[in-house]
């Protein structure tokens, strides 16, 4: 692996600090997306906008951050509707557009050769747009499965088990922006937003613990407030001998109960937010999981903890506790106090989710209580992360209702037509390397990519999409760029997936752990079942082919698919439980709101009955007075109307109900007066206004 470029920067220099901090052992971009990639709904604008760091200059403060930000919402609102010059071009970037979208292997390719320079701007176009609709299925699925793509050609490609997922390369700088889509943003606001919220108001209070600063600060308030320093406070000492002083060791220890106290409020928020969790995160954390296992044989859950830490944490949890106002989490910069010990947490969580080094830090070192008693339980939540279901048969019967579909369209804008064109025909000859692939032949029909248009002329389209082939892929892994491996892999796992859905429970070979050749031998020989038959017998040379290719072993029973295939079974399972659950609960919220309606609309009755009456009044001023006849009285014992019901609760005692009564009156028409009588003494009068039938 190349060394990683300096990530882009979009706060102070102290946020380079903190990344360092963060992953002393490669620059990570906590700041290479300036990317305040917003929710569209939260917006109100028509699809996410995403902003790019900058590379070439300076960091920026937060107020020219928000400036930036607040100008980019300006051109995103201001763009114009345009179209293409002619029609032939918007049904040629309709067909590229439609292919890159469902065949995701070609982004996924080009992710791995553009450059870090140009890396953002695609990110933008691929996450915002190609993919724009952020709770499509269809998209979202798509998306994944180019992620599909790019981890298993970063994990066959990374020599060192360090730096996989941890340096700064395309890929990890995909993954970051992944987690900056709606779904990612709104579960950080449910998780995260209100913890942070509650730290930052804690302005004055400071837990520094790095032995140095804590002694430099403790010398100068000593000098603010006797006007000298003592001379066994010398200036100028070292991160050791500060460290050994004992006023400082009295100042650190409370701190440290403190901050494990807060860290684990923090971490316990994260794991009790398992199910807000969303689907693509934990699906991207399950295949980091299944690719370990590929490639390490048969790793230590530790090993795939750390790998899967690596993006949970420090690409997704962390960057937000750190900057939290860059994923509008909170209005304001937070004070220098609170943003500290925001950052310590998040080294706290990071050395708790990756094998802990302290080399560079070594006053993390008293933080190790924090991480012996929360290291099991946190290893559990990132494996219980994976447990999730695949898509592959739900993704595949999109694909064909979509090219039945005469009604996709995409919003763009041009100047993003035209730089992925320019990228594309950039890296031709490693897309396109046969001349009558699909992708080449819609090149070569474009020609040249146009220029970048200047910011007044570029317009927002809605292009529509459509396959300029009209026929559908022919499998799911056609669509990906990996290995033959990986084809077999998947393709056993939802064969022997649909055979064990399809047999019934009772039958010998459903008993754990399954024994995946008599699996495929039972469905081969199934009578009158000719779809079955073909299953077991695919299933069989599924079996074979990856023996071959050594990556199953037929002495431990197949264990790595057999894994994966009975971890999937108890996914669908509960996937079934979860449903029914739920329709429970939406019957519920159905009977509520039926409820609720049936009250309303007995209310809106009350209501028209009493404005009739006001204008009943109202008019009889202008009009000779009509005589009404008034009702009652009439007379109800306290036990009749506890019979009757109308008394539902009295806390009158027993032994006067007897001595009470009332007299029910009805001078005009919705007008009742209702009086209380006790041993035939008059108490009290209530009005009441409603319809009388």
């Amino acid at each position: 692996m190349t060394s990683p470029e300096n990530p882009a920067r979009y706060q102070s220099k102290d946020l380079q600090s903190i990344e360092e901090e963060l992953c002393p052992r490669e620059r990570c971009p906590l700041s290479g997306l300036k990317d305040s990639a917003l929710d569209p709904e939260s917006h109100g604008i028509g699809r996410g906008v995403f902003f790019n760091g900058n590379t070439d200059g300076a960091g920026t403060n937060a107020i020219d951050q928000q400036n930036e930000v607040a100008s980019h919402l300006e051109d995103a609102s201001d763009l114009q509707e345009g179209f293409f010059p002619n029609d032939d071009k918007t049904q040629k970037y309709g067909n590229l557009l439609f292919l890159l979208q469902s065949e995701p292997r070609h982004i996924a390719h080009l992710c791995r050769l553009v450059t870090m320079a140009e890396i953002d701007s695609l990110l933008q176009t691929v996450m915002f747009t190609i993919y724009g609709n952020q709770y499509d299925s269809r998209e979202e699925h798509l998306l994944l499965t180019m992620f599909q793509s790019v981890l298993t050609y970063q994990f066959e490609n990374t020599p060192e088990y360090s730096s996989l997922l941890r340096a700064n390369t395309p890929v990890s700088r995909m993954m970051t922006t992944y987690t900056r889509r709606g779904p990612g943003q709104s579960y950080l606001k449910v998780v995260l937003q209100d913890k942070i919220n509650s730290l930052i108001e804690l302005k004055d209070v400071d837990l520094e613990i790095n032995p140095l600063k804590v002694y430099t600060r403790m010398i100068e308030q000593i000098e603010e407030d006797t006007g000298t320093v003592p001379d066994y406070l010398p200036k100028g000492v070292t991160a050791e001998q500060a460290a050994e002083n004992q006023q400082v060791q009295e100042i650190i220890a409370p701190r440290l109960q403190m901050l494990m106290e807060l860290a684990t409020s923090f971490l316990e928020t994260i794991i009790n937010g398992l199910e807000e969790t969303p689907y693509g995160i934990r699906w991207i954390c399950k295949q980091i999981r299944s690719l370990s296992k590929r490639k390490y044989g048969d790793p230590q859950d530790q090993t795939i903890c750390t790998l899967i830490g690596g993006f949970f944490f420090l690409r997704f949890i962390n960057p937000a506790i750190v900057t939290p106002r860059s994923y509008m989490l909170i209005d304001g910069t937070p004070a220098d106090h609170p943003r500290r010990t925001l950052t310590l947490i998040a080294k706290m969580l990071q050395n708790l989710a990756n094998k802990p080094s302290y080399a560079k830090e070594p006053y993390m070192a008293k933080l190790q209580p924090f991480i012996h008693q929360n290291k099991e339980r946190v290893n559990q939540f990132m494996l219980d992360l994976c447990e999730v279901q695949d898509f592959y048969e739900s993704l595949e019967m999109d694909n064909y209702v979509a090219l039945s579909k005469k009604d996709l369209e995409l919003s763009i804008t041009l100047n993003e037509v035209y730089a992925t064109h320019s990228l594309l025909e950039k890296h031709s000859a490693a897309l396109a390397k046969e001349d009558n692939s699909h992708l080449s032949v819609i090149l070569q029909e474009l020609g040249p990519a146009p220029p970048q248009l200047p910011r007044k002329e570029n317009r927002a389209i809605n292009l529509p999409l459509f396959s300029k082939w009209e026929t559908a892929i022919d499998d799911l892994t056609a669509a990906l760029d990996i290995t033959q491996e990986e084809v077999y892999f998947m393709e056993a796992k939802a064969t022997f997936v649909q055979i064990m859905r399809s047999l019934p429970q009772s039958t010998s070979v459903s008993r754990r752990p399954l024994r995946l050749d008599r699996v495929a031998e039972v469905a081969a020989t199934l009578k009158n079942d000719a779809i079955m038959v073909r299953k077991g017998i695919r299933s069989m040379e599924l079996l074979s082919q990856l023996q071959e290719l050594g990556v199953i072993d037929k002495s431990d029973q197949f264990g790595l698919l057999r894994d994966e295939v009975e971890q999937e079974l108890v996914h669908l399972g509960s996937l079934k439980e979860k449903t029914l659950e739920e329709t429970k609960k939406l019957e519920e919220v159905f009977r509520t709101i039926r409820d609720h309606n049936s009250y309303l609309v007995g209310q809106l009755e009350t209501y028209k009955s009493y404005l009739h009456n006001v204008r009943s009044q109202s008019e009889g001023k202008s009009r000779k007075q009509q005589k009404q006849q008034a009702l009652g009285p009439y007379k109800f014992t306290h036990q009749q109307l506890e019979k009757e019901g109308v008394i539902q609760k009295s806390n009158v005692p027993d032994n006067r109900r007897a001595n009470i009564f009332f007299n029910f009156t009805s001078p005009l028409p919705g007008t009742f007066v209702i009086s209380l009588h006790y041993k035939g003494e008059f108490l009290s009068t209530q009005f009441w206004i409603g319809r009388r039938g």
